[in-house]
């Protein structure tokens, strides 16, 4: 009966073993999903962004002066650097290993990516502004012909660009610390 009871007793601890692999491997899959929400539109973006700044590079001897010149090298920079930098982010925050950190670990680790995310995301919004401070004369030149700062006044362009892109990137942050803010409850799901 004592062996029996061991067997069985032995039996009932790789089963408890079994069902904790399998649930921290679902947290972990879940927790990584949670971020293809923020994933696919930094992937489209990032498109956009290449996209953008190889069509200033190609057009660039369009730029005939020296101002335009130096708002197409900002904006090129900045188009190239926003999405390394949030890819850069989302991987360190995604690449949290739940299976094989313990509870305590998977937290600290979560909380320090969390704060580089987020100072990324308050990066790319002060860089965001930056850009649309350059690249509004740059397109005007390269699409239009005009050279903005000579033909129109430009703070109307800016009067009109500033409160969509204010109101769009409040979305996206909103957007974004809700998909962190889930991910953070996976991890402490894993607590209970």
């Amino acid at each position: 009966m004592k062996t029996l009871w061991e067997e069985l007793s032995l039996e009932l601890k790789k089963n408890n073993q079994l069902t904790d692999k399998i649930i921290i491997n679902m947290t972990h899959r879940d927790y990584r999903n949670k971020f293809s929400r923020i994933l696919i539109p930094e992937v489209m973006g990032a498109f956009v962004c290449v996209a953008g700044g190889f069509f200033i590079l190609a057009n660039f001897e369009k730029l005939t002066t020296w101002y335009l010149m130096v708002c197409g090298i900002v904006s090129t920079l900045i188009i190239f650097l926003l999405p390394a930098l949030s890819f850069r982010a989302i991987r360190k925050i995604r690449a949290i290993n739940i299976s094989e950190n313990n509870y305590k670990q998977s937290l600290v680790e979560y909380a320090k990516n969390k704060l580089q995310f987020v100072f990324v995301q308050r990066l790319s919004f002060n860089l965001g502004t930056l850009l649309i401070l350059t690249i509004l004369p740059v397109m005007g030149k390269l699409i239009s012909g005009k050279d903005f700062f000579k033909t129109t006044s430009l703070w109307y362009w800016y009067a009109i660009g500033f409160p969509f892109f204010y109101y769009f990137a409040s979305w996206v942050s909103k957007s974004y610390r809700k998909t962190i803010s889930d991910a953070e409850n996976i991890l402490k799901e894993l607590d209970v």
